[in-house]
This record gives C-alpha cells, structure tokens and sequence, in this order.
C-alpha cells in the first residue's frame, strides 16, 4: 500500500447503487471522503437551467461557468454539497428526472479536456489531505493514477426499483424505467461503460442495504491491498 493517500475511483451502471454505497464506505475507512462528480454536474445543470442558458456550445469551460452562476461546491461530513449564490441547495431540487438526463447530456456531448481538467485538479486538491473515493465518468482517463477503479453493476429491474424509491414516490415505475433505459443508451453511446486493467467490476444486485454494498466493497479493496 502507497505512503500517499489513495485514489479509488467508482463508475457503473445507472442506478446501481453508486452513490448510496460509496456513501457508507467511507465511513467504514478512516480519513476518506467522497467527491460525486454527478453531483456536482447536476447542480451545475440545475443552476444553468435557474439562469436559462443555452448548453448547446459544447465548449463551455466549467471553470468559467461555475464562476458565473455562483456554484460552489464544499465537503461537508465527508460528502459533496452544492452552494449556488451562498445558499446551499436541496437535494430534492438536484434529484431529478430532468436533471439527470442533463447530467448525461453534458457529459457526453461537452468538451472532455475542459471537464478531464475540471474533475483533475478537484482530485489533486483533496488527495493532499485525504484518501478519496471519486464517482463519476471517464475516471480512467481523468485519473489513470487512481489505485483502483470499481464498475459497478445490478440487474435492471433492481436498478429501477432502487431508483423508484430514491425518488420517493415522484415518478411512475414506468418512468423511471424509461429513463433508466434512456440514460444507459446515453452512456452507452458516449462510452462511459469502458473498463481497463485495474478495473474491478462488483456487481450488487444482491445486496439488500446500501451497508451490505459497502462492506462487500470493502472485503474486496482489503483483498487487493487497497485500504
């Protein structure tokens, strides 16, 4: 295991469970925070969508437009939180169907150098103090130096009832399938779902609790010497 602090960097299927886990794994590893980089992307989109500003200039510099609608995003607790003009926003106003498809829209048709740099020196900056687990898109070519990059993946039918719930009663089981299934063509498309050597893909259809997901995670980052 590296003297510095490590990297693991966490992508997969929509609506496997991502986020939920990651959330608990990193309360099960001392001195490790978790940077959601669709989190902070959907706040992006929310704000954008707030100011009505037209995203079909696929060169827009994420720097320059954080700036410019006040997005800030800060740590809190060992998670990301999303600050736009000093007020920190709700999650409910991210979680959406809109957002999300926003989210995949933006990350697969802007300019990846501008976003690769963006997600890079986000990465760069924590790691000084603390270990990291970064979800996003296209880790490996943002962070080839992380130490270990986990694909996650479930059933479908189990993403979408995870979904339904998340969204807690606000859109159909059908929709929420169509959306799924739209974002996966998204994804699909863009090439998000590539692996490379020092992939591990973990699959939690099984698990029954976002604990159970990250305790099996861990079992797995012990076994490869990762934490």
């Amino acid at each position: 295991m590296s003297d510095k602090n490590f990297v693991i960097g966490v992508e997969g299927l929509v609506s496997s469970g991502k986020t939920s886990m990651c959330k608990e794994l990193i309360k099960l590893i001392p001195n490790t925070i978790y940077i959601d980089a669709g989190y902070i992307y959907r706040g992006i989109i929310y704000a954008i969508a707030k100011n009505k500003i037209d995203l079909s200039n696929s060169k827009i510099d994420p720097f320059e437009l954080m700036k410019n609608l006040k997005v800030e995003f800060k740590i809190e607790n060992g998670i990301t939180q999303i600050y736009i003009d000093n007020e920190k926003i709700d999650e409910n106003k991210i979680e959406t169907m809109d957002n999300a498809i926003g989210v995949s829209k933006f990350a697969s048709t802007n300019d990846n150098k501008n976003l690769f740099l963006f997600a890079r020196n986000i990465i760069e900056e924590y790691r000084k103090n603390f270990n990291l687990i970064v979800s996003g898109r296209n880790l490996i070519q943002i962070y080839p130096e992380m130490n270990i990059h986990l694909f996650i993946t479930a059933s479908l039918d189990v993403r979408i009832q995870r979904r339904f719930n998340e969204y807690n009663g606000k859109y159909s089981l059908e929709e929420v399938k169509n959306i799924i299934e739209q974002r996966d063509n998204i994804h699909e498309k863009a090439g998000f779902n590539n692996v490379s050597d020092i992939t591990e893909k973990i699959d939690l259809t099984e698990c029954i609790s976002a604990k159970e997901s990250a305790i099996k995670v861990l079992n797995i980052l012990k076994e490869k010497n990762i934490v």
